[in-house]
């Protein structure tokens, strides 16, 4: 005599089974990104301490982002810290540092990194722990 199990119990099951394939195959999206801001001459831009790097994906429409450091250096985060990027093409931009609500620092790099549409950096993120040095131009400054 064989016995059967209810219809519901099968239906559990097959679903408890279905979900763990899924999950055990789900691919890796974000990977870790770190990286320096540094100068045409490839030094670090160290005035720029406070201000945020954010990427975006151009695929997931997520974005990533990271304060700056006295060195220049970010560690991106799109859901916990230090995570990384969403793999694929992201657009960057570099926003400065604001002392109050309304009061940003003296721009240190050009003004065109504060917008992704004009910043001209665009980053690919890679299936793997990336770690960059984007170079940025100064601001005019007044002689």
């Amino acid at each position: 005599m064989v016995s059967r199990l209810p219809t519901h119990a099968v239906f559990l099951i097959s679903l408890a089974l279905a979900a763990s394939t899924l999950t055990g195959c789900a691919e890796r999206k974000i990977y870790p990104v770190s990286g320096q801001i540094v100068d045409p001459d490839g030094n670090p831009v160290t005035e720029i301490k406070g201000a945020a790097i954010e990427f975006e994906s151009l695929d997931f429409k997520a974005s990533a982002n990271s304060s700056i450091d006295e060195n220049g250096n970010f560690s991106l985060t799109t859901q916990t810290a230090g995570d990384g990027a969403h793999v694929g093409k992201n657009r960057v931009a570099i926003i400065r540092a604001y002392v109050g609500p309304e009061n940003p620092v003296p721009h240190v790099i050009h003004p065109k990194y504060e917008k992704f549409e004009t910043s001209g950096l665009e980053i690919t993120v890679e299936p793997k722990t990336n770690v960059l040095r984007i170079p940025v131009e100064w601001a005019k400054r007044k002689k």
